[in-house]
């Protein structure tokens, strides 16, 4: 068999490899092809000659169409500036916009054609009178022919000696024109027609014009039909009239309020006539900013980040006092981004005696800004200043400041105030016309027996009273004193002396009326 069919036919192509040529020299069944060297894939690859030419087509450059030039560039549509209000061309007047370098250099080169511009003098302008010769006296030349002075505008608007009314009486307003009519005949005071009964008060005119229902505060009112004003009743409120048109109110309990129920906005102020302390609100607030930097650090660090923190503010403390400068502190928190209000925080250190003005102990700030720590003792603000608390118990009033508790066996509650005494004696801090009718100075035999003064209300105000002299006269002369009006002018003298200014009250006069009696009583004694 030729060599060459031994080659080509050799088996499938497909199954090369697979099976095991025992017997060389057999060649496989069938007719051997007639192209022992083609390839599938080189049937497949076959082009048309359409396609060849598409091809060369596509890669060849071909230049594109000229487009059509673009229209012509319009000015843009002007703005409608009729209610333009502060945008309207009068806001670019006043405030015209900068000018860049170069606008500035092309104004100034412009400029330079007229000669006075790099001579010009302070404070003036370039050229203040254009297209004129160089040299020309502005100041010394007066073009034209001078007017006659006709005095000032003002004067001319506002005289000061008015032009005198020109003004016939005739053309006057509210000016009665006469006509000249016989006199016997004719009377200007004389009404004609008949007299009308409307109004009696004789102001029927003034009435037309100032209708009373203004005043009245009923001058819109209309007349409606019944049912309609009925609705309008019913469904319309007024002012100061609640608008119930179901009647609600009727169907429930007793003081029933509608709503919800909302608490007073400041109720300590309302039980208390002392002021409340001012620091207690701003140690609220610094309270409320030191919680929310402790809630924004829980977010962002983990609980061991504020021992390492701690240890970074103590190699800062050369000097190991546990102390370190504010600024110190404030700046290394700048650099972990620890970002809060100094005015808040310092008034808590200093709370906690942690801040002496300039100066922060560090150990006892990391543990208020760490949120795992909690925070020291906060000592107690108190809502009213000390001088305003008082605490008093029944028992303390009852026994004397001071004095000791007597434990000797007697019926009731010991008082003990005035038992050490036989007179009374003013409280601490009050004197004796602090009281009325003397209640903190009253004993027990004072309410048991009282005299007649206490049932007439009188006290030691009445008494030392200034008085007049004929009313001193009157109260005397009732108990049973009697004395002419020389010897009342005598001791009233004598009273006089008593006070600085020549007051006169009851015990004044009753001490000068003994001492007269007392020298009247000597003097006859001699005698």
């Amino acid at each position: 068999m030729p060599v060459d069919c031994q080659r080509s036919t050799c088996g499938g192509k497909g199954n090369y490899g697979m099976f095991i040529k025992r017997s060389p020299n057999l060649c496989a069944a069938g007719l051997p092809t007639a192209q022992p060297d083609d390839h599938v894939k080189d049937s497949l690859q076959h082009y048309l000659l359409k396609d060849e030419a598409d091809s060369l087509i596509s890669d060849a450059i071909i230049p594109a169409d000229k487009t059509r030039p673009l229209p012509p560039l319009h000015h843009p549509i002007q703005p409608d500036k009729r209610n333009a209000g502060l945008f309207c061309d009068v806001a670019e007047i006043v405030n015209p916009p900068n000018k860049t370098k170069f606008q500035s250099l092309t104004d100034d080169l412009k400029d330079t054609a007229y000669s006075s511009y790099w001579k010009r003098p302070l404070g003036c302008v370039h050229d203040s009178v254009p297209m004129l010769p160089e040299g020309f006296d502005v100041f010394g030349i007066t073009f034209g022919r001078r007017t006659p002075f006709h005095g000032r505008l003002y004067d001319i608007v506002m005289p000061k000696n008015p032009y005198p009314d020109k003004t016939p009486p005739s053309k006057r307003p509210g000016e009665q024109r006469k006509y000249n009519y016989c006199k016997p005949s004719f009377d200007s005071d004389l009404t004609y027609g008949h007299r009308t009964y409307v109004d009696k008060r004789g102001s029927y005119v003034k009435c037309c014009l100032t209708d009373n229902k203004v005043f009245e505060g009923t001058g819109n009112r209309t007349i409606v039909n019944s049912i309609q004003a009925n609705f309008l009743d019913t469904k319309q409120s007024r002012i100061g009239i609640v608008s119930a048109p179901n009647e609600n109110i009727k169907n429930v309990p007793k003081d029933f309020c509608f709503g919800k129920l909302k608490p007073p906005d400041n109720l300590p102020e309302c039980l208390t006539l002392c002021e409340l302390n001012p620091g207690r609100d701003h140690f609220h607030k610094c309270l409320k900013h030191l919680n929310t930097l402790r809630k924004s650090l829980s977010t962002r660090f983990l609980p061991t980040f504020f021992n390492g923190f701690y240890l970074n503010l103590k190699h800062f403390n050369k000097d190991k006092s546990g102390w370190l400068p504010k600024e110190v502190v404030y700046n290394y928190c700048g650099t972990k981004l620890i970002r809060f209000d100094p005015t808040l925080i310092e008034p808590l250190l200093s709370l906690w005696q942690a801040f002496d003005g300039t100066r922060i102990e560090y150990k006892i700030f990391v543990n208020v800004i760490n949120y795992r720590e909690p925070f020291p003792e906060i000592p107690k603000i108190p809502d009213l200043q000390k001088h305003c608390l008082n605490f008093n118990t029944t028992y303390t009033k009852m026994v004397k400041t001071g004095q000791k508790a007597d434990q000797r066996p007697m019926a009731g509650l010991p008082s003990g105030r005035y038992l050490d005494l036989d007179y009374p004696i003013s409280p601490e801090k009050c004197c004796k016309a602090d009281t009325i009718c003397l209640p903190h100075e009253s004993d027990m035999k004072s309410c048991l027996s009282p005299s007649v003064l206490t049932f007439l209300h009188v006290n030691h105000r009445d008494m030392y009273a200034k008085r007049e002299p004929h009313v001193v006269k009157r109260v005397f002369e009732a108990t049973g004193e009697k004395f002419c009006d020389d010897t009342f002018n005598a001791i009233w003298k004598n009273a006089k002396k008593y006070h600085s200014q020549g007051w006169v009250c009851y015990e004044t006069f009753r001490r000068a009326l003994e001492a007269y009696l007392k020298s009247e009583n000597e003097e006859n004694k001699i005698n």
